[in-house]
């Protein structure tokens, strides 16, 4: 018996044990998060996790450009040397900006918390530049991983930080500190521990950097300047859509809706951060070498399959079973957190199977066309969720989030696969000549 496993393990390919790697570390922090939920949402309140949200949310947009988006190049390099020189650029532009989010909010903390209606958050600024900092940090370093193709290193460190926080944050919960702050720090650990992880891996690059070829950071901004001209600001607007929700929520609806929100929203993302993020890591390296092969179109869409067969179950038995659920899992406080995912259960499902395939978009160098598509998506948040203000109905604000939501990302799912079968026609057209 042990042989046969052994011989189908070998027998896999690279890409499927990559896949089941990185979805291995995953699946378990998700189910450790998961497990821990039930507990966290009985010692905090629904406002302590809304306005947890509102801080996430504003490092999650600063922190999607911390690196400038440089950290998406180090996978595209032939040369490592090169990889490692964007590499350390990323770290470069992670400082600055950073330092630069520092003092923004060590000046102007008061004016930004309160527009946001979240005046507790002034006296915790200082996390905001740290936590940023270490943000940047891991995702350029997770990009060299990859490279590496270190996916043992990458698995383990999703498990790591996910039960340090939570250990850390329901220590603190059941020795009765169950306010923001405790939330705050156990979030700070968990970076760090990350930080630990990886460090533990790349140590040796970084102590013979000296050893490895030099390029100059102006000749790397040159060489992909598309990253800096066109990709961060699509970057930075689609993440603005998905992280200016719960600021909305908070803002228009209060802190109990934003933490129901920001609960509701972590069972809907459980597939795509279990199955989803890894095969999209996998996806931006495998997809750029098919781009050379003519085979992009074909792969994408046997990707967009896989993700649909996973996601569908899932998703659909919380679009029937959402209320009950939650208020069993959850305690009878998170029964509308429960609603919320059965309005959103629909969108869910198409931006599943979307969102990996945005990365054609970097691959076939149409980062402008990219940039469109996020404007109109955060445009469409806006709107729909100012509509449910007006219409003092949180429920009606999601309701129209969703249906506009599966229309932008169904738009933007046939285009990026358009892009993609154009790129094999002209490596075909290139390959004749």
């Amino acid at each position: 018996m042990l042989n046969t496993i052994k011989t189908k393990i070998h027998a896999l390919s690279s890409d499927r044990k990559s896949v089941l790697t990185l979805v291995g570390g995953t699946t378990i922090a998700q189910a450790l998060s998961f497990l821990f939920s039930p507990i966290q949402t009985r010692l905090f309140s629904p406002e302590v996790f809304g306005e947890l949200s509102v801080f996430t949310s504003i490092t999650g947009i600063v922190g999607i450009i911390v690196c400038l988006r440089y950290e998406l190049a180090i996978v595209l390099p032939k040369d490592d040397d090169e990889g490692f020189a964007l590499y350390k650029l990323a770290l470069l532009f992670a400082a600055i900006v950073s330092g630069l989010a520092g003092i923004v909010f060590f000046l102007w903390r008061t004016q930004i918390y309160t527009s946001f209606n979240a005046a507790t958050l002034s006296q915790y600024w200082y996390y905001v530049p740290v936590v940023l900092f270490l943000t940047g940090a891991i995702q350029a370093s997770n990009y060299w991983l990859i490279r590496q193709r270190k996916f043992k290193v990458l698995s383990i460190n999703k498990v790591a930080p996910v039960i340090a926080t939570n250990v850390l944050s329901i220590g603190l919960g059941l020795a009765g500190n169950v306010d923001l702050g405790a939330r705050l720090v156990a979030v700070l650990v968990g970076n760090i521990v990350n930080i630990a992880v990886i460090y533990s891996s790349i140590a040796p690059e970084l102590k013979n950097a000296q050893e490895k070829k030099r390029f100059k950071n102006t000749v790397l901004l040159k060489n992909y300047k598309n990253f800096l001209v066109y990709d961060i600001w699509g970057a930075l607007i689609n993440n603005l859509s998905w992280m200016i929700v719960p600021i909305l929520m908070n803002s228009y609806y209060g802190s109990f809706a934003a933490g129901q929100y920001s609960i509701g929203m972590r069972v809907i993302q459980i597939p795509a951060s279990i199955i989803g993020a890894s095969i999209s890591q996998i996806f931006l390296k495998n997809a750029s070498e098919k781009k050379y092969n003519a085979q992009l179109y074909p792969y994408s869409i046997s990707i967009i399959k896989k993700l649909l067969l996973y996601t569908a179950p899932l998703l659909i038995g919380v679009a029937v079973l959402g209320r009950p659920l939650f208020s069993f899992i959850f305690g009878n406080e998170w029964v509308v957190a429960g609603i919320y995912t059965q309005i959103l259960a629909p969108w869910a499902l198409l931006w599943f199977c979307a969102s990996p395939m945005h990365s054609l978009f970097t691959i076939t160098q149409k980062q402008n066309v990219y940039l469109v598509f996020s404007v109109i998506n955060l445009g469409s948040r806006f709107v729909s969720l100012y509509l449910g203000k007006m219409l003092h109905s949180d429920f009606w604000g999601l309701g129209f989030f969703s249906i506009s939501g599966f229309v932008v990302y169904g738009m933007s799912l046939i285009l990026a696969l358009k892009l993609a079968q154009r790129s094999d026609e002209e490596q075909k057209d290139n390959q004749k000549k």
